[in-house]
Formats: structure tokens, sequence, C-alpha cells
């Protein structure tokens, strides 16, 4: 499996046709040659899904093949489970037990979602304070580990109460492989596939439409 990874906060639109043309001579085939493409849709940046999604649904359709989306949650959990596995000297407790994605989302909130230790998810996809996952945690009976930007959110909350949870990853990001590996085993119908990948938003735009000018947006 060839794939590229770079870690940016602008630029996408201008980079990502390069990467994925990059990925491409890596793996020795052609985009015609693809079987099925798939994105993450969300949660996250609202930009960033946009040119996710929009890029996928023209090689999609170009290709006439199927479309998968993928909550990008479970694709951060796959891979923390991936490395996790991966590493000798990790804690047990990674290994085996509930894993809690915690991403900051800004504006006071995290993307929450907890996995269990197949990747199955055991919760939906929310958009919460840190206190009220925080309230979650305190009633989980299931040994959890954490894992993501918004742990540190946490943190402040629980304060010591943290100590018990086996948390990891700060700086957790999508991976395109475990993305790959999570959809390998998919069949999805080509006339159904785009519905597949819509945005998975979890809260309204940051953006509003401006008013009180002379020519007011219809």
């Amino acid at each position: 499996m060839s794939a590229c990874y770079e870690q940016r906060e602008r630029g996408h639109a201008e980079h990502l046709m390069g990467m994925i043309d990059e990925a491409l001579s890596k793996s020795g085939l052609s985009i015609k040659q693809m079987n099925q493409f798939a994105v993450c849709r969300g949660p996250g940046t609202f930009t960033g899904v946009r040119i996710g999604i929009a890029a996928a649904r023209g090689l999609a359709m170009t290709c006439a093949k199927p479309l998968i989306g993928i909550n990008t949650l479970q694709v951060m959990a796959a891979r923390v489970r991936h490395e996790v596995k991966n590493q000798t000297n990790s804690p047990p407790a990674d290994q085996n037990c509930n894993l809690g994605i915690a991403v900051d989302a800004r504006r006071g909130e995290i993307y929450w979602q907890v996995f269990d230790q197949s990747g199955k998810a055991q919760t939906e996809p929310l958009a919460l304070t840190p206190q009220t996952i925080c309230e979650l945690i305190k009633q989980h009976h299931a040994p959890l580990a954490l894992a993501g930007s918004g742990v540190a959110l946490i943190s402040d909350v629980m304060g010591v109460q943290i100590n018990k949870f086996a948390c990891t990853h700060p700086d957790l990001q999508p991976d395109a492989a475990r993305l790959a590996e999570l959809v390998a085993g998919f069949e999805v119908d080509k006339d159904l596939s785009l519905q597949d990948a819509s945005p998975l938003y979890l809260r309204p735009p940051d953006t509003k439409i401006q008013t009180g000018y002379a020519i007011e947006r219809q």
C-alpha cells in the first residue's frame, strides 16, 4: 500500500491532487485501475471536509466507481489501534479497552466518539463540551483509553482524575492507509455510492452571511 501524508492548516486544495499523483506513482497504478474510492466525511474543519469530499466525488464519477465515506473519528481510532498494536512497549490497557477519540473542535467543544476493541462504534459522533464528556467518562463502566487533541481539554476539567485513564496521541490525525484498510472489504452499489459520502457536520459553520450592506446577499 502506498500513501502520502502531510499535516497542514491551509493549502489543501492546491496540494491534494499532487499528493494523489504521488501515491499512484509510488504504487505503479493509474487512477483508472481503482476499484473504489474512499474519503473521510467528517467531523473536521468545514473547508477540509468539503475539499476532500469534492475531490473524491470527482474522481469516483470520472472513473464510474463507488465512493465510500467514513467517519473521521473511526479512521483515527483505527490509526491508534494500529500504532498501539505495533508498539512492543504499549501499555496493555491501550490494547484491551474501549477507546474514546476526543478532537478539539474549537469554540469550547470536542468531537467525541467511543469505540470498542474491534473498532466498532459504541456511541454516535457528537460535539460536546469538555464538562459533558467528563461526566460521560465517569459513567463509563468498561476500561477506557483516550486519544486525540481534545484530551488536554478534558484533563483541564478532570484534573488528577484523568490519571487513571490511558491518554495517548495528542496530535492524532486521520490516516489514508487506515481509511483504505477500513473500506477494503466494502461492497457498494455504484448508483448509491455518492450518498455514502455526504459531509458529517456536527454543528453549524463558524462563518455567517454578511448583512447590513448596500446590496443584501440573496
